[in-house]
């Protein structure tokens, strides 16, 4: 917001004194607060409602992400971005998605399908989605079925499993 004040009131003189200091100011103009709301977590820990609960951190501004249940719950209606990585051992393959819902799961909304089978070596693939979040919808990477270390591929230094999300814009 841009103000100007002008020195109208009372008239200057011809040898009065003139206005002193900026006759403009600047001024943010903000309704709500700004929220940092993001997270990364790499690791595989699948429940047995077949939601893989990545269990290392490694930030989680906002404190929106949940390992113990896989979760990201949005903290407040906004557009936001996330992608997960999978990766399976050579000569298998897995399914994965991310899905938005309620806590329960009893109502959800697939935002990606993703399959990657290996015939050679281990090796990864991704997906990622933007969505439209109201306050409280969940989101979280579930797998198509249980998988064991058989199938999933994760060294811990050069293959990583990992889910990452951030608000983009709050609405």
């Amino acid at each position: 917001m841009l103000r100007n004040r002008t020195c109208t009131n009372p008239t200057p003189t011809l040898y009065g004194k003139t206005c002193e200091g900026n006759p403009e100011s600047y001024a943010v103009c903000a309704r709500t607060a700004c929220h940092v709301v993001a997270f990364n977590a790499h690791g595989f820990h699948e429940l047995s409602n077949y939601v893989n609960a990545f269990p290392s951190v490694i930030f989680n501004e906002g404190n929106a992400y949940n390992p113990s249940t896989g979760h990201f719950t949005a903290p407040v209606d906004g557009i936001y971005y996330f992608t997960t990585q999978m990766c399976c051992q050579a000569n298998s393959g897995i399914n994965f998605y991310l899905e938005k819902g309620s806590e329960n799961m009893s109502v959800n909304t697939r935002l990606t399908a993703t399959e990657q089978t290996e015939h050679t070596y281990s090796s990864c693939t991704s997906a990622s989605s933007s969505v439209k979040l109201t306050m409280n919808e969940h989101v979280w990477v579930k797998m198509y079925s249980i998988y064991t270390s058989t199938t999933i591929y994760e060294d811990g230094v050069n293959a990583w499993i990992s889910f990452t999300g951030m608000l983009t814009q709050e609405l």
